[in-house]
């Protein structure tokens, strides 16, 4: 059994690899959905499942709970519940689940972002019924016994210590974007190490642990036998929404003993709700460029061009796209060394102020992300975790086929349009590492 530190599905949030994938766009991948069956269910749980006869079946419990519910004294409880999966629950000792999922060969794992959590069990179909039990146990069951919390102080100590700069800089940006709500980080505070107890994690549970933020999925069984084990978790009925997350723009800096500088530069994005936007600016982060395409290769894309233009190497910059329910996040990550990176912000500034790209650049980014929705189909874990997404979020699932159509409609024009929207929009920035030649967000 294992517990992510963190992991960015590619619907909802970006990727550690380069914070980067288009978020709506990835709403649709997984096999066509003829063969994908979803419903209600009484105690108000959307269920959705994919019977591909695939030998392993993947199960999801998935609860709309991520960062972006705690509060400012529970800062860090999304995280301090990942840590916490897998310990005793009110059907099982931490020491069964385990062993019970060692023995049947099976993979259970928690991962979340800002907007959910994900309790995932993968086995192979005759051993199912077995393990089911402590998927269960592990999603819907947990007691959070005081002194076994006490026992993860050093593993959530450890995580938040290892967390790479080009993270906490994405981190520092969407403090400094939202403030709160989206704004809460995806590690707990250090301040906040050793304050978050049992009943304050019961009390989040319950509020955000509820039929109407679950979705249950699963992939490799047909829906009657999904259907079975999804009426039967205990979990409340009560409505909760999320309280509206708003985008106020500004500044974070952290210097540190380095001879690089990372620095992320952002405006508003698109949300969720905006379908066609959402993917207009998904084809944009791939026209301005995410990174080179060949391995030790160059990249020709018109951001790259742009900072290089700067003069000053060596040095690497990726466009990024986060599309959240409510807003969104569109810029740049850059790292360089210090004496070189605030010329090369300022560079990539100006492009951000002042987008320039071409008709062929915008084919490029169309095929781009045309190729990234449908290869990845190919995997089994992407087309799982997608569906329960696309079920959680939208209750509804769209076909790889139906957001490739959605892409060769996006014209120039559109292109131009959320480009426009981007010059005018009100920077945010973090910057962490060697800040001495770094410009503030005022000077840009």
């Amino acid at each position: 059994m294992a517990c992510s530190i963190i992991r960015h599905p590619l619907w909802k949030t970006p990727m550690v690899r380069n914070y980067a994938v288009a978020a709506a766009a990835s709403a649709a991948q997984q096999c066509p959905s003829s063969n994908t069956s979803l419903k209600i269910l009484d105690n108000k749980i959307t269920i959705a499942s994919i019977e591909n006869n695939n030998p392993v079946t993947q199960i999801s419990v998935i609860f709309k709970a991520g960062s972006r519910n705690e509060t400012y004294d529970t800062q860090g409880i999304s995280h301090m519940l990942r840590i916490c999966t897998g310990l005793t629950s009110n059907g099982s000792s931490s020491f069964g689940i385990t062993r019970n999922i060692q023995q049947v060969g099976g993979d259970l794992t928690a991962v979340s972002d800002r907007e959910h959590i994900s309790y995932t069990l993968k086995v192979t179909r005759n051993n199912l019924s077995h393990a089911l039990k402590f998927l269960e146990d592990v999603a819907t069951g947990q007691l959070f016994r005081p002194w076994e919390i006490l026992d993860e102080i050093p593993r959530l100590k450890y995580e938040v210590s290892t967390v790479p700069d080009f993270v906490r800089v994405i981190e520092l940006l969407y403090k400094a974007a939202y403030r709160d709500g989206l704004g809460y980080s995806l590690y707990c505070p250090k301040r906040q190490i050793g304050k978050l107890g049992s009943e304050t994690l019961r009390h989040f549970v319950s509020n955000f642990h509820t039929g109407f933020r679950c979705a249950v999925t699963a992939s490799g069984i047909p829906i009657a036998e999904l259907e079975t084990f999804a009426s039967l978790l205990k979990v409340s009925t009560q409505h909760c929404e999320n309280t509206q997350s708003h985008y106020h723009g500004g500044e974070m800096r952290k210097e540190r003993n380095s001879q690089l500088a990372s620095v992320a530069v952002a405006v508003e994005g698109a949300s969720l709700k905006n379908f066609k936007e959402a993917i207009a600016f998904a084809v944009l982060q791939k026209v301005a460029g995410d990174g080179p395409k060949v391995k030790w290769g160059n990249c020709n894309a018109p951001l790259h061009k742009a900072v290089a233009s700067a003069g000053q190497e060596p040095f690497a910059v990726s466009a990024f796209n986060a599309s959240h329910t409510d807003s969104g996040l569109f810029g740049f990550i850059l790292s360089a060394p210090g004496q070189y990176a605030g010329s090369l912000t300022q560079a990539g500034v100006k492009w951000l102020k002042s987008p320039q790209f071409s008709d062929c650049d915008v084919a490029r980014g169309k095929a781009d992300l045309k190729t990234l929705v449908l290869s990845a189909g190919d995997s089994q874990c992407l087309t799982h975790e997608n569906i329960g997404l696309q079920a959680l979020f939208s209750g509804s699932i769209i076909s790889a086929d139906t957001i490739a159509a959605e892409i060769d409609k996006i014209s120039v024009a559109d292109i131009k349009s959320v480009a426009s929207k981007v010059a005018k929009g009100k920077l945010s920035m973090s910057a962490i590492g060697d800040l001495s030649t770094v410009p503030y967000v005022d000077q840009l």
